[in-house]
């Protein structure tokens, strides 16, 4: 017999509609630029703040959407390029 643990409601409160898609206009803006971008680029290409940019990457990141490559010259995240992660 196997007992399964119960499942949890999800932490927090659901993300506004609006959060949602400005994440997925950042990963579309990031799969259209596979070489990657900076935090500020995107945030200028988007028209958004700085700190709205990093929390939706940070999501993303988190998701296993989007992950943060430094370069070897600059370990500063804002010097960082972000990539979609590729889809197997």
């Amino acid at each position: 017999m196997t007992v399964t643990a119960p499942q949890r409601p999800p932490r927090g409160r659901p993300r506004p509609a609006e959060t949602i898609e400005r994440d997925r206009k950042i990963l579309t803006l990031l799969k259209d630029h596979p070489d990657g971008l900076a935090r500020n680029a995107i945030a200028e290409a988007m028209g958004l703040n700085k700190s709205r940019t990093y929390l939706s990457l940070d999501r993303l990141r988190r998701q296993g959407l989007a992950e943060m490559v430094k370069s070897e010259e600059s370990q500063a995240d804002k010097d960082a390029l972000w990539v979609a992660v590729q889809e197997d």
